[in-house]
């Protein structure tokens, strides 16, 4: 799942409201969660936090190819 709510829309719990129900659903069926996102994507780990998701542990992730700009990663 991916949630992105366009800027003159953020501050009014949408992305938690789109995150939230179907993860009830998902609980409810027995299953485990799990919330993935960049260390440098604070707005995400934000959500998971708000959602209920607590972190357990931090994985490094390595990619290759050209390098990425820090401002690209945390857009």
């Amino acid at each position: 799942m991916a949630v992105f709510t366009t800027p003159d829309h953020r501050r009014h719990r949408l992305g938690l409201a789109c995150v939230t129900a179907p993860c009830g659903d998902i609980a409810a069926r027995g299953r485990v969660l799990s919330w993935n996102c960049s260390v440098l994507n604070r707005a995400s780990r934000l959500l998971a936090w708000t959602a209920g998701f607590r972190l357990v542990r931090e994985y490094v992730h390595y990619a290759v190819g050209s390098p990425v700009s820090r401002e690209r990663l945390s857009a």
